[in-house]
């Protein structure tokens, strides 16, 4: 039975993992920042209404 009081047998939480890599938050950041505006301007273009041609 392992002794969950040792300092080296304990795991470092995901959420600690994920943060101490700062370019995994740069990556994550950025497909965000793209993600977002990229289905926004997707509906921009698909909620305008049809234009009067001449």
């Amino acid at each position: 039975m392992a002794d969950a009081s040792k300092p080296g047998d304990r795991q470092i939480p995901l959420g600690q993992r994920l943060l101490e890599r700062p370019f995994l938050l740069l990556v994550a950041g950025l497909v965000v920042m793209f993600g977002f505006y990229t289905i926004w301007g997707l509906y921009e273009i698909l909620s305008l209404p049809k234009a009067a041609l001449p």
